[in-house]
């Protein structure tokens, strides 16, 4: 049989459990606006049920109560590890098209300001001084054209490696982020191995590892591997719905198989390092990798677009290949303008004979290249005329006419001989679709992350028109426990009180 007191330690420990369930309500209202914060839950069961005789053969189970079981959080391990690969490749792709908008915006075509625009302007000053070959002005013109040009040279070739000495700075700040990231996980890791042998749950914790793995997954491509877990078996964990400690894996091309380097390992504590293209193993020794080996990202899109050198790989990354490609251009443009510009005489009329020119440019890559400061102070060194007579100004059209000239580009990004105008244009033209594709795939990847992100907020965000469901729910079920406290009180007043009087 019961105790007598049974009623009163059943609704007891209602009262306690939904104290603590509304305690658990409270503290998810609390963090509503807590980025990272899971919603917790406080899971009810039934306690030990009790055997009761009702007399003869009869007999049966009453319940004696509700207990809490575990004040679990509630999130999808799965959606988590979507949002996380969605992450990732956003971050890449998104990452290349805003260094490719910093490249358009040096580049700056079409413009007034542009390259093309100062070849132009150029290559008409030669003409209008084919039709004015003793007209001083249109020397001068022909002068200060041919300057813009070089500094347009000059200024693209200097502000795009700038940027990609940022584009090298960021990485090497994304290289430390990463790793500081890799060490708290291993701190948090630590911790929680120290925590669920005692029989809690570290939500707190929980939501502090995923918080940096989220933040990593904007820079690497990692997997999370749990490892307190083996062949159905607990290493340590006194509930098997604790998380337990995980390791954090890359994977590294390989033959046959995929070459799998843990960057932390969960049971011994050990962290290792991502620099560059060389990443530390937890356990093992450095890994040097060639630019396909780096894990997807935002470190790989910036390596992608400065470049890389490691043994005997390079890759040349977007902006190399833009400076390259501009350095190919000055050199070739010029050497070719001066070999022309050679054949021609002069302007000076004390010489007689007239000499034949010099060099009109100063050759080198697109960041150095200039006009022959002997042009600059003389302008009848520019040579013009074909047969020393200065009233001829053929050469000048000769020299405009380069602008259709086939001339072979070697040393760039492709080897093409063509004109320096179509060039320029298939070296803009290749710039734009690779910026266009970034730019599109950036969109998707980023509408994939918000679709994979209010999955997993349904799911572990707090609600709180659910949360003041919950906490109605639960308040009811507290008076209801405290009403039947309050009956079996009564009883007990009149068994206690109220029987053996007869008589007196």
């Amino acid at each position: 049989m019961g105790s007598t007191f049974m009623g009163l330690e059943t609704a007891r420990r209602s009262l306690s459990t939904h104290q603590w369930a509304l305690q658990a309500t409270g503290n998810n209202v609390a963090n509503a606006s807590n980025p990272g914060y899971s919603r917790q839950r406080l899971t009810l069961g039934m306690t030990e049920q009790l055997s009761v005789n009702f007399g003869g053969t009869k007999a049966g189970q009453f319940g004696t109560g509700v207990r809490g079981e575990t004040l679990a959080r509630i999130r999808d391990l799965m959606i988590d590890q979507q949002y996380r690969d969605e992450s990732v490749k956003n971050a890449f792709y998104a990452t290349k098209e805003a260094a490719f908008g910093r490249m358009e915006d040096i580049i700056n075509e079409p413009s007034e300001n542009g390259l093309a625009h100062a070849l132009d302007k150029f290559w008409s000053s030669l003409q209008d001084l084919a039709v004015n070959p003793d007209d001083t002005g249109a020397r001068s013109v022909v002068r200060q054209r041919a300057l813009t040009l070089t500094q347009t040279f000059n200024y693209m070739s200097s502000s795009l490696s700038k940027v990609q000495e940022d584009l090298k700075a960021e990485a090497g700040v994304v290289t430390k982020k990463i790793n500081d990231l890799l060490t708290k996980i291993g701190d948090v890791n630590r911790q929680i191995g120290d925590a669920e042998p005692l029989g809690v749950l570290p939500n707190e914790l929980y939501d502090e590892r995923d918080r940096y793995m989220d933040e990593l997954s904007q820079y690497i491509e990692f997997e999370r591997v749990p490892v307190d877990y083996t062949n159905g078996e607990t290493r340590g964990n006194s509930q098997r719905v604790a998380e337990g400690r995980i390791d954090i894996q890359i994977s590294v091309p390989g033959t046959p198989t995929p070459t799998k380097i843990t960057l932390v390992d969960g049971l011994t504590g050990g962290v290792g390092k991502i620099n560059d293209m060389e990443i530390t193993d937890a356990a093992a020794g450095t890994t040097t990798l060639v630019f396909d080996d780096l894990p997807n990202g935002k470190l790989k899109a910036l390596v992608d677009m400065y470049g890389s050198a490691t043994g005997t790989e390079t890759h040349d990354g977007a902006f190399t290949k833009m400076l390259k490609d501009l350095d190919v251009m000055a050199k070739e443009f010029t050497t070719a303008f001066n070999d022309l510009h050679k054949t021609f005489y002069d302007g000076n009329v004390q010489d007689n004979p007239r000499q034949t020119g010099i060099d009109f440019f100063i050759v080198g890559d697109a960041k150095t290249v200039t006009v022959n400061p002997t042009i600059l102070s003389n302008l009848n060194l520019i040579a013009i005329s074909k047969d020393q007579n200065i009233g001829d100004g053929s050469g000048a059209l000769d020299l405009a006419n380069l602008k259709n000239a086939q001339i072979t580009f070697t040393g760039g990004s492709s080897t093409a001989t063509t004109s320096i105008g179509k060039y320029y244009q298939n070296v803009i033209g290749n710039m734009a679709v690779e910026a266009s594709q970034n730019g599109n795939l950036a969109k998707s990847t980023f509408a994939l992350l918000s679709s994979s992100d209010q999955r997993r907020q349904s799911v572990s965000a707090v609600s709180l028109d659910e949360e003041m469901t919950m906490m109605i729910q639960y308040q009811h079920a507290y008076n209801a426990a405290a009403r039947n406290i309050t009956a079996v009180d009564e009883m007990l007043d009149k068994i206690i009180n109220g029987m053996g009087v007869v008589g007196r």
